[in-house]
């Protein structure tokens, strides 16, 4: 029965995300002249369109079952997609890539130019959006400048974590401090972004969003590890930190280690299979990973989010192939492991109550 009502309301807001699009539709026909606009073509399906924007969805499903209203969290729902636009378009010039959020009617080999385009247009919907909180009668003027100042106070520190790796990283530091000093920024903090409005508005409710904020910054810091698995090679090559390379090369078997070596001589950018080649340290990182989102969505289940353990563990899986490491899932270790690892001193190695 529980994991109906989680299925359903997740249904719910992902039709909700989609109002939420078409109001940033709306705001792009406003600021931008139409030539520069293309058409978005065919709708995605609702499968590949919740994997596509399942956090989003996820912070819609959870602000409805804190009991928000409908009308407040489809604005909060619009400032998250500001949010989400500008860290797109801020990573696409860091890393050199293009994700599209906004369908520019611009060359396709101007990726610089369309990130930065994203950039200045998110910002401006974002400002309109403070506006219309005070418009709409949900917050005063005073409120709205509040959270404008939390927001950009709570996306400096996240932002500098990423300039510190820009130049390229020299130490490969213990897997407890790239926890502290940068997976806490750009996994918990980042995903954290979106409770930074709710916080401030809604006051009968903070007791339970903070719950939330916690369990949301669990699961960011657990999907941040995964993501390491992903991009354990590229990270090499960049120079970047990485969790699996930290381990490795503090916990890791002497084998891992030397294989480890020849790997940071090399920074190639490829390699062999990691869960071939560092099957223990992989192991380890994957009952962490786990351990932490399972803690994440136990805790949003504590503020009233419709989820219990069993359907966590099955969402737990489902991510990871989200996040394009389905390979690792005969590594997901067994429920019982999954306790252990929440209860043994060695998950301290990811400090998930720093706020």
């Amino acid at each position: 029965m529980q994991s109906i009502k989680f299925f359903r309301n997740f249904l719910l807001a992902a039709r909700e995300h989609r109002k939420v699009e078409e109001k940033i539709q709306l705001l792009l026909d406003e600021f931008l002249d139409g030539k520069y606009i293309r058409d978005k073509g065919r709708r995605l399906g609702m499968a590949r369109y919740a994997q596509k924007n399942f956090f989003s969805i996820l912070f819609l499903s959870v602000y409805k079952a804190l009991g928000i209203a409908r009308e407040r969290r489809m604005l909060y729902g619009v400032i998250n997609h500001c949010l989400r636009g500008l860290v797109t378009g801020t990573d696409n010039l860091l890393d050199n890539e293009y994700k599209e959020m906004l369908p520019l009617n611009l060359p396709d080999e101007a990726v610089r130019f369309k990130s930065v385009m994203h950039i200045l247009l998110f910002d401006r919907f974002l400002f309109r959006m403070m506006n219309q909180l005070v418009d709409d009668g949900v917050v005063d003027r005073q409120v709205a400048a509040g959270i404008n100042v939390a927001l950009f106070g709570a996306m400096v520190p996240i932002g500098a974590g990423e300039a510190r790796e820009e130049g390229g990283v020299k130490e490969i530091i213990s897997p407890a401090a790239i926890l502290d000093s940068v997976h806490m920024y750009k996994g918990g903090k980042l995903l954290c972004l979106s409770f930074v409005a709710p916080l401030l508005v809604e006051k009968e409710q903070r007791e339970r969003i903070v719950l939330a904020e916690q369990g949301i910054f669990c699961i960011g810091m657990a999907l941040q590890v995964i993501d390491d698995l992903t991009d354990f090679y590229a990270d090499l090559r960049d120079r970047r930190h990485n969790y699996l390379v930290s381990v490795i090369h503090h916990e890791g078997t002497v084998d891992e280690r030397s294989v480890l070596g020849q790997a940071l001589a090399e920074r190639s950018g490829d390699g062999p299979a990691i869960e071939e080649t560092f099957q223990a340290s992989v192991g380890l990182v994957m009952e962490r990973a786990i351990g932490e989102a399972l803690q994440g969505f136990e805790l949003l289940a504590r503020a009233g989010y419709w989820l219990d353990r069993q359907q966590a563990v099955r969402l737990i899986r489902q991510l990871f192939r989200l996040r394009g490491v389905q390979r690792l899932l005969p590594f997901f270790p067994a429920e019982e492991d999954i306790r252990q690892t929440l209860t043994s001193p060695g998950h301290d190695a990811m400090p998930a109550k720093k706020f």
